[in-house]
């Protein structure tokens, strides 16, 4: 009887501990994927001004505001794949028209 007590308290030990680290890892997934939102958010930001600014009148046809405009679309591209493998969804992606193109994932 004694023997079956002790595995009892060495099972209920480690299912508590088990539990324990289980909800600390969730956080710390739910805490990355608010992060990883909130980058893509501000990446998508960025690539919207320097759009604007590309579509002056002053800086229209500018070479090297059109390549940061062109990277800054990559950028954000490449954001957006890693979120929807992350999330598991289909990838999208825009060409270089900004037309939709859904793909699916992996």
């Amino acid at each position: 009887m004694n023997w079956a007590i002790f595995y009892l308290s060495l099972s209920l030990i480690f299912n508590v501990l088990f539990i324990w680290y289980i909800i600390k890892m969730i956080k710390r997934v739910l805490a990355f994927q608010d992060r990883l939102d909130d980058f893509v958010e501000s990446l998508e930001t960025y690539e919207g001004h320097v759009d604007v600014i590309y579509n002056l009148e002053t800086y229209y046809g500018d070479e090297t505001l059109g390549n940061l405009l062109r990277h800054s679309k990559a950028v954000v591209e490449e954001c957006q794949e890693f979120r929807a493998l992350y999330y598991g969804e289909e990838s999208v992606k825009f060409d270089d028209y900004n037309e939709l193109e859904i793909v699916d994932g992996p």
